[in-house]
């Protein structure tokens, strides 16, 4: 047997397709090295892009903060601002509201837009009554013609239209209906903006009280020369008057069986008596008693004494109305001189009501703020600085009124209407009021009734 390993190796024949397959491999393995290459390249700037992206955030992160923090800021300082405004707004408006005098603020078809509460108080409407209202309207009266554009016309005022803008100068007349009548003085005033005119204000003045004064002024100077030539007209009169008298009470004793020139005397001295009444009258004007001033319940004096005339109303078709506090309110006067007043006005009231009516007897505690409602109780002043406790009397007839022309001469002395009076009843009353440190007032309309006011300063109530 033959030793096979004794036999000559044969030569190994290269396997088909292997050198292919090397130099595939060979070639992926070169492939693949560049892709490494490009890999580690595409690493590198996406790391590269990482860090500066991360830089940029960090940046952007830092300029966020910033912004925030200027936004903060800004934030602050816009609440600074609006508290700030909002200050200033609450203050423009606590001056607006705080002013005495009335402002209407319209726009430019004079249309209320705004008003504060001194002009409301005037008026006495609510704010939500005038909103939008032409001022005209308002004041029931045309003051102003609004023309094209919203500009007041004054200038060109019509007979039966507006007042001229120099017209109002003077105060008008507001009737504020059952609150009586104010004088008002008025004043217009463009409102101004970027170089246009954004609206219109007006003002109201209540000069009221001030034109009564600067009436009482003018009527106290009329009294005063007028008393003066009336007392002197008064001696030379009684004087000659004293003998007439005394030589017709001669001539009556020897006439006692003369019954005809009797009657004839009796004449004379009927006469002489209602020439001494006169006389009597002017000198109790001219030298009025001394008022005896004493602490009094007023509004218990007013009851007592409307209802002492009620039945003289009454037999005249006058019914007496009361409108009086239920609490004393106390005041310092004379009650015989005030008794004589009331039934002056009472008596007064009730002629002048020919076919009936009603009397209202009123009387309310006021307190009065304003300086020039001051000024005529400037001496009575008490209490607190800047208010002034008064009582306010009102007597208010449903009468005939008083025409505008003889109502400023109602209390001058030996004016009257009365076919058989002496016109001395009231310039008597006037100069009792005014010795008792007040005032008296008289408002009236045609066909509406006449309204005496008597403002008394009031004595401070007990503790």
């Amino acid at each position: 047997m033959k030793n096979k390993a004794a036999q000559p190796a044969q030569a190994l024949r290269p396997v088909p397709g292997v050198e292919e397959m090397a130099l595939r491999i060979k070639s992926l393995e070169v492939e693949l090295e560049q892709k490494n290459v490009l890999l580690e390249q595409g690493f590198a700037a996406f790391t590269q892009a990482a860090e500066k992206l991360q830089q940029s955030h960090k940046g952007l992160q830092r300029r966020i903060a910033s912004l925030n923090l200027e936004l903060a800021e800004k934030n602050l300082e816009l609440e600074q601002n609006l508290v700030e405004k909002e200050k200033v707004k609450t203050y423009l408006s606590n001056i607006f509201e705080s002013l005495p005098v009335g402002v209407f603020v319209m726009d430019l078809e004079g249309g209320v837009t705004s008003v504060n509460r001194a002009a409301l108080d005037m008026i006495g409407l609510p704010a939500e009554q005038l909103m939008g209202i032409n001022v005209n309207d308002v004041l029931g009266q045309p003051l102003f013609d609004f023309g094209p554009g919203g500009a007041p016309d004054g200038a060109a005022a019509t007979q039966a239209g507006a007042l001229a803008a120099e017209s109002i100068a003077e105060p008008i007349t507001y009737h504020r209906g059952e609150g009586g009548t104010l004088r008002l003085q008025v004043s217009f005033t463009p409102m101004e903006g970027d170089g246009a005119t954004l609206g219109h204000i007006l003002n109201l003045q209540d000069v009221t009280l001030l034109k009564r004064l600067e009436e009482q002024a003018e009527r106290s100077n009329r009294f005063t020369a007028m008393g003066e030539m009336a007392a002197n007209i008064a001696h030379e009169i009684r004087n000659p008057l004293g003998s007439i008298e005394l030589f017709a009470s001669l001539v009556k004793k020897g006439l006692a069986g003369n019954p005809e020139q009797m009657v004839l005397m009796n004449h004379i001295s009927s006469g002489i008596a209602a020439m001494n009444h006169v006389i009597s009258n002017v000198l109790e004007y001219t030298r009025p008693r001394p008022a005896s001033l004493k602490t009094l319940n007023l509004p218990r004096l007013l009851r007592e004494i409307g209802e002492f005339s009620s039945y003289m109303a009454g037999q005249n078709g006058v019914e007496l109305v009361f409108d009086l506090p239920s609490q004393p309110v106390e005041i310092q006067g004379d009650e015989d001189l005030l008794k004589q007043v009331f039934h002056n006005l009472i008596l007064n009231a009730v002629q002048a009501m020919t076919e009936g009516g009603s009397l209202t007897i009123s009387a309310k505690p006021l307190t009065l703020t304003q300086p020039r409602q001051r000024a005529r109780f400037n001496e009575a002043a008490g209490g607190k600085p800047g208010i002034l406790e008064v009582l306010e009397v009102g007597f208010e007839d449903t009468g005939p009124g008083i025409p505008k022309a003889e109502r400023q001469k109602i209390f001058d002395p030996f004016f009257t209407t009365k076919s058989r009076g002496t016109g001395l009843g009231l310039a008597i009353v006037h100069h009792i009021i005014e010795s008792h440190r007040a005032t008296i007032d008289v408002e009236s309309r045609r066909g509406k009734g006449t309204r005496f006011v008597f403002m008394f300063p009031r004595v401070p109530a007990h503790p």
